[in-house]
């Protein structure tokens, strides 16, 4: 299991600041801790500030910490967030209730240092290994880029949303010219650096928003929310260019390579990535046929 990850964020909900100290302090050195006094703080804190962990106590004023429970995990964007109760209570029925809506452990009141520590350890330790597993079945091993399954699943997640608020959504296709010389002349260790410095560039003029992923071989696709064709274009120039920038040191002379790439806008009627990406590879399709080394929207 992985160390301990002092980049983890753990939130501590409690309505005594006396406990929020003391938690604090127990808790120095695990990670970043930010602290909230009440349910409807934490709420807030949770979602501008995604923790790894929530501490939290059961008794607040208000809004228990069964009802932020009840909330956090009913959010598919935070119910993957372990939540250890803070409870001054013994009984069997308050902590099977506490499980049944998805606690993942308790600490009581009055607290014992060595329990808490224990406890919080094992449970970043867990996060961090899971998150590690995530990680290796959504990349690509060789490139570090998203795999198709990732992509498509996120590419399907991203044209709901654009369907759903009418926004902007644009997908890019995009391919290594003339890759099969590169593996036949340079060998596929050369091949191989090709594609790893080629996944960096474009993840380098990516925003944080895009995803990146390896579709196969040589072929890449680029998810662009909230992103309208005109502005994908500028993008996707700006790719092509430092892609052609590249240089890859071999025994004769530095490999230099261009890419080109095909995009589509979300229409009307469009419910599926597969549909995207087949009209996007369409434009691809042209570019290749037109010279390479070029961007085409359809």
């Amino acid at each position: 299991m992985p160390e301990l990850d002092a980049t983890q964020k753990i939130l501590i909900v409690d309505d005594e600041n006396l406990i929020r100290q003391l938690m604090s302090a127990l808790l120095n050195g695990f990670g970043t801790i930010d602290l909230a006094e009440s349910g409807a703080e934490a709420l807030q804190k949770i979602e501008s500030n995604r923790p790894d962990l929530i501490i939290l106590d059961v008794q607040m004023p208000e809004m228990d910490g069964y009802e932020v429970c009840k909330r956090i995990k009913e959010n598919e964007q935070t119910a993957e967030i372990p939540v250890v109760f803070l409870t001054a209570n013994s009984t069997n029925k308050d902590e099977e209730h506490g499980l049944e809506i998805g606690a993942s452990d308790f600490i009581r009141k009055p607290i014992s240092p060595q329990i808490v520590r224990t406890r919080v350890a094992n449970i970043l330790k867990l996060q961090a290994a899971t998150r590690q597993l995530e990680l290796l079945a959504s990349t690509d091993p060789l490139t570090g880029a998203y795999n198709r399954r990732h992509f498509m699943e996120s590419g399907n997640n991203e044209l709901l949303r654009s369907n759903r608020y009418k926004h902007p959504f644009t997908v890019l296709m995009l391919d290594i010219d003339h890759f099969k010389a590169v593996n036949d002349t340079h060998g596929h260790q050369i091949g191989d650096d090709a594609l790893k410095e080629t996944v960096r560039v474009i993840e380098d003029t990516l925003r944080g928003e895009d995803t990146l992923g390896r579709i196969g071989g040589e072929e890449f696709a680029v998810l662009l929310p909230e992103t309208d064709v005109a502005r994908a274009g500028l993008l996707a120039e700006r790719i092509r260019i430092a892609i052609s920038e590249i240089k890859i040191e071999t025994l004769t002379e530095p490999l230099t390579f261009t890419m080109s790439i095909g995009m589509t806008e979300v229409r009307a009627g469009d419910t599926t990535m597969d549909e995207l990406l087949k009209r996007a590879d369409e434009g691809l399709y042209q570019a290749k046929e037109q010279g390479r080394d070029r961007v085409i929207s359809v």
